[in-house]
């Protein structure tokens, strides 16, 4: 696999990420009730890619994915003492323009419906989470 593929998709996955949520933190700092949600995938969870029956393999987007998963956590870890919810939902496969929008996917409304829930949390809800598109816990 080349770099430059590699780097296509870690630059709006992973740093693209970072940029963005960097930007917003001193706003977000201003809030009494801020969230930082990050659209994550099934196919960024290590646990589902080291099972032996996982068949979703694509290097650099899984990978890019399992970054920002990384990045989630710490910065789960990092804002917790300001309160700053910080977690990762997938909406599940959903028919977009990166899958050139494959048959059998929920509508990007859908998608983004599964999203909105932790979009708005409360002050006394849970950080460091990642979560499913029924709102279950998933493993990293």
């Amino acid at each position: 696999m080349s770099r430059v593929f590699l780097v296509t998709a870690f630059e709006p996955n992973f740093f693209g990420l970072i940029q963005t949520t960097t930007t917003f933190l001193p706003l977000l700092r201003k809030s009494s009730n801020a969230v930082i949600l990050n659209v994550s995938t099934g196919m960024a969870s290590n646990t589902e890619q080291a099972r032996p029956d996982s068949i979703h393999h694509w290097v650099a987007y899984n990978t890019s994915k399992a970054a920002a998963n990384s990045y989630t956590i710490a910065l789960a870890h990092e804002l917790k003492a300001e309160n700053i919810k910080v977690n990762a939902v997938t909406p599940g496969y959903t028919s977009t323009k990166l899958n050139g929008f494959g048959e059998g996917g929920k509508s990007v409304e859908d998608g983004a419906k599964a999203l909105l829930p932790w979009a708005l949390l409360d002050k006394d809800s849970p950080t460091g989470l990642y979560i499913d598109e029924d709102g279950k816990e998933r493993a990293w």
